[in-house]
């Protein structure tokens, strides 16, 4: 049945005609065309629910559908995918059963349908099913699906949104999710999701603005059983500050009446009005307090110390002083949440430990784990809480929700003093540690396997030690703390047998993982082989991927028979994703990746980046090993290609996001700062960079941004120095002075010392000719030690030699010919072209421009330049844009005659202020200076504003301020 149908509202609607109306329409019960979701926020207590109750009546006159649930304030022990399993129990049981044999994937969220010790669901499958499931309930009737409370919404709840969002209808499916707007922090994580959410296609955003003094006079009048005289109904308004729920709680709790002591804070006001109900009614609302709507009211009885028949008189009660309403045909709830929130911190701590023990005595067998997990720790019952924890552990993961897997299984640990005699306390970490993992927090997972082996007896448990030395390992792995893997893989080597076990065949696949990371391909080939003829002896699914991609990423190593080596990780991506072994499909889809990259297929390499990045998302993997990789490197391509704007929304992690991950995404998001000159950002970076260390692509992009950046600031001491962190890094963590991506921040050092040849003098010169000459020797080392150096290593080794070579002849120190120093940059420039970089591609073109200017081929090079002007000009690429004008042609004279005013309005245009700004320090119209930049802009022969700056900064007509 429909679960808004009880609650057709019982005042008018004040206040909210406006945004009544436009909800009306986006969610298609009046608009023909309207949007399918609309996001709706506001303040606490605002009217979020009185103006969802009256669109889901609109809705229903108008014959849809209606479905509703609710996220819970429930903490660490929220069911995940709460309000669509509260949506989908209103459903009768024959529809229900007829949902569920449709659609498999979704009995963990059909009420009455789940069953015990099930069949892991995928979470691809399972939110495929919601989307195609509500698709099927429009047939006959559109369909509004309401989700309230979205700032409680858990991990899994949030993604199972985002991909809703995505994902979309075929049907008229139309979605409404609301959220308190001031509950969101700014470590909120739906505050970083809702900014996600409102980008995507057919979304819409309302914000609830408090009601005016004259709307809430308004409403006080419709709610008040009596009238008010003007100085009850002025302190109402004045109390209420426009929030709907204010005004209600004032009345209710007597408010009006001038002799009565109003309470300053909203729980006092609750806690006033529940001296309003009789003693049984008090009992039950405190109860009640507690629960997560998911004991039943048998339970609900038994901790309030009710009979069936008391209970009944006590909800009547609690009815009528509107502290509870009814939600549906057969529950109730608290008419808004805050009741319940002030009557749970209300309660004396021996009272709510009884409250929790009795409710822990009335749950009967099918009870939810984590309702009894959180009932049994607050009754203080710590055998029953660890079991239940546990079991709450292993529901989350079979749903994909490794957010709240990870929480259960740290509290299960907690609690482990209590647990069973015969658990094994091992598994249990092993366990919290991959869930850790899979949720992104790697860090935690090291310090909780390390703290665990620290602890155990170096003379006991061998196997015991052993599995974690393993789990230490792969976590590291995962990390790129490569150093304390191989060291963990080594010392698993020694102490597990060597025998076919399980355990001996994830040593060999370890050791073979990491003896390929230090490029030992014949001792890693020898040991991925093991370990795949142990893991098929014992018939280990996880360990045969495992082997299988490692040997596939020697094949491809090697350079023999390339076609083959991809078949081979295609065959490891489809069997992987056959046999729902996640990690393996993820792995093998970055590999794929990476054979495009390297080989310079850039739409390949990025459609198998994207690829992963939605299996990651589909799977519950987003911050897990591999899958936050395919958005790292999709954020990367977006840079490469030229989608500046593209590459700063993906790489906006959040402040929801793991740090490490957040640090490695902001490497990416300082390219764009470092193309645009934004030169703040260098101190910005600061309490990331510590996190750069633990990926090698993120401390390659980083640095190679922080080169740039210190060169446009002129600081080429610093711009070396960032250089050489990053060697002295890659040596000491990873074992690899020549890594391939020292080619390319070679280059981009080499071109800020030719950049600045002709400013310095004869010693600086002798200094930077010295280092270059260095760079150029290393470079040519690294490409030596590379068994295979694609496209974009070869672009950008040309590019090194090209910028060593222009810096010799603005030196004029072993000068090469005009013609030499040409083909140097002919070849950079057309690598670039051929890896489709817009911006490296506008660079050396800029730089190969100025060497045929030198030439004498000017026709060339203002083509060129030209080019160049554009592609900087749509990327906002600063620094590219005053280095095209320095090779541009001066104007001629008395063009750039500027008057004294147009020369500080060019002052403060070259500071990015607006028109409106630039008015309000100068102490003129912004329609003056519209006019002034105008004929800035004429006289400059400039097209834009920034063109204007770099022109003015050339040509030396303004003050530098830097």
């Amino acid at each position: 049945m429909d679960p808004m149908a009880d609650r057709i509202p019982s005042t008018p609607l004040v206040g909210r005609r406006r945004e009544l109306d436009q909800l009306l329409e986006l969610s298609g019960v009046t608009g023909a065309g309207g949007h399918d979701v609309v996001l709706l926020g506001g303040d606490a207590g605002i009217g979020k629910t009185r103006l969802l109750r009256e669109l889901a009546q609109r809705a229903r006159d108008a014959g849809h559908r209606v479905l509703a649930g609710h996220c819970l304030d429930l903490g660490d022990s929220a069911l995940p995918y709460q309000p669509f399993a509260e949506a989908f129990s209103s459903l009768d049981t024959a529809e229900r059963q007829h949902v569920a044999e449709r659609f498999p994937a979704l009995v963990p969220v059909l009420p009455g349908l789940v069953a015990a010790g099930g069949p892991v669901v995928e979470r691809a499958e399972l939110f495929a099913s919601v989307v195609a499931a509500l698709d099927s309930l429009a047939t006959d009737e559109p369909l509004l699906l309401v989700v309230e409370d979205a700032h409680w919404a858990d991990a899994s709840t949030r993604h199972l949104v985002r991909y809703v969002l995505a994902q979309g209808f075929h049907g008229p499916v139309h979605l409404v999710v609301s959220y308190r707007a001031d509950d969101l922090h700014r470590q909120h994580p739906l505050r970083q999701a809702l900014a996600e959410w409102v980008r995507l296609p057919g979304v819409r955003r309302v914000e609830l603005e408090p009601l005016t003094d004259d709307d809430v006079a308004d409403l006080a009048r419709a709610r008040s059983a009596e009238d008010l005289t003007s100085d009850a109904l002025g302190a109402v308004v004045r109390r209420a500050g426009g929030n709907a729920f204010y005004v209600e709680e004032l009345l209710d709790a007597g408010s009006g009446d001038r002799a009565s002591a109003l309470p300053e804070t909203l729980s006092d006001l609750l806690l006033v009005r529940l001296e309003r109900l009789d003693d049984q009614a008090r009992r039950l609302v405190r109860a009640a307090s507690v629960t997560d709507g998911r004991e039943g009211f048998p339970a609900l009885a038994s901790a309030a110390g009710l009979t069936e028949s008391e209970l009944d008189v006590a909800l009547g009660s609690a009815v009528d002083h509107k502290v509870l309403r009814r939600t549906g045909a057969d529950d109730y709830g608290f008419r808004h949440a805050l009741l319940g929130e002030a009557l749970r911190q209300d309660l004396l701590p021996g009272e709510r430990r009884r409250i929790h023990a009795a409710f822990l005595a009335a749950l009967d067998e099918d009870a939810p784990a984590t309702t009894v997990a959180r009932h049994a720790l607050a009754a203080g019952e710590r055998s029953t809480a660890f079991g239940a924890t546990v079991r709450a552990a292993e529901a989350a993961g079979r749903v994909a929700g490794y957010d709240e897997a990870a929480r259960h299984y740290e509290q299960a640990l907690a609690l482990v003093d209590a647990a069973p005699e015969g658990t094994d306390e091992i598994d249990l970490v092993i366990d919290a540690a991959n869930a850790l993992v899979t949720s992104g927090q790697l860090l935690r997972a090291l310090d909780l396997l390390r703290d665990h082996l620290v602890q155990l007896p170096t003379h006991l448990d061998t196997d015991g030690r052993g599995r974690l030395l393993v789990a230490i390992g792969n976590t590291t792995y995962f990390a790129n703390l490569d150093a304390e893997s191989e060291a963990a893989s080594a010392e698993a080597e020694r102490v597990v047998p060597d025998e076919p076990t399980v355990l001996r065949a994830e040593v060999a696949a370890l050791r073979a993982r990491n003896l390929t990371n230090k490029r030992h391909d014949d001792q890693a080939l020898a040991w991925g082989e093991r370990a795949l003829a142990l893991a098929e002896d014992v018939r280990s699914e996880a360990v045969i991927s495992d082997a299988k991609a490692t040997l596939t990423r020697l094949m491809v190593r090697s350079g023999q028979d390339p076609e083959r080596a991809t078949a081979a990780i295609r065959d490891l991506i489809d069997g992987s994703r056959a046999s729902g072994h996640v990690l393996g499909e993820l792995r093998g889809l970055h590999q794929m990746a990476f054979v495009h990259f390297n080989a310079g297929q850039l739409d390949q390499a990025e459609a198998a980046f994207v690829e992963g990045m939605r299996r990651a998302e589909e799977t519950g993997w987003s911050w897990g090993p591999y899958g936050f990789d395919g958005r790292f490197f999709a954020t990367l391509l977006a840079y490469l290609r030229g989608r500046w704007d593209e590459a700063l929304v993906l790489g906006d992690a959040g402040p929801s996001a793991p740090v490490m991950f957040a640090a490695h995404l902001s490497a990416i998001t300082l390219l764009v700062a470092a193309g645009r000159g934004d030169v703040d950002q260098v101190e910005r970076t600061l309490p990331l960079r510590s996190m750069w260390r633990h990926d090698v692509a993120a401390s390659v992009h980083s640095s190679t941004a922080l080169v740039d950046l210190h060169g446009a600031s002129g600081d080429l001491v610093a711009a070396r120095r960032a250089y050489e962190a990053l060697v002295e890094l890659e040596t000491r963590a990873w074992d690899e002075p020549l890594f391939p991506g020292r080619v390319r921040i070679a280059a981009v050092l080499a071109g800020q010392y030719a950049a600045a040849a002709t400013s310095v003098g004869r010693h600086e010169q002798a200094r930077l000719l010295e280092h270059a000459a260095e760079l150029a020797a290393t470079v040519e080392e690294v490409v030596r030690d590379q068994p295979s150096f694609g496209p974009e290593g070869q672009t950008w080794r040309h590019r090194a030699h090209a910028e060593i070579a222009l810096l010799r002849w603005r030196c004029g120190v072993d000068a090469p010919t005009l013609d030499e120093l040409r083909d140097h940059w002919v070849a950079a420039h057309a690598g670039f072209v051929s890896l489709d970089d817009p911006y490296e591609v506008a660079r050396s073109g800029t730089r190969l421009a100025s060497v045929m200017l030198a030439a004498g081929d000017a026709g060339g090079a203002a083509a060129l330049l030209d080019a160049a002007r554009r592609t900087a000009e749509r990327l906002g690429a600063a620094p590219l844009i005053a280095e095209i004008h320095l090779h541009s042609p001066a104007p001629a004279a008395g063009e750039s005659d500027l008057t004294p005013r147009e020369r500080e309005v060019l002052q403060q245009v070259a500071l990015g202020l607006s028109n409106g700004e630039i008015g309000a320090r100068l102490f003129i119209s912004t329609k003056t200076v519209s006019v002034h930049v105008s004929n800035i802009l004429a006289k400059l022969g400039a097209s834009s504003r920034t063109e204007a700056a770099a022109i003015a900064h050339r040509d030396g007509l303004i003050e530098s301020r830097r």
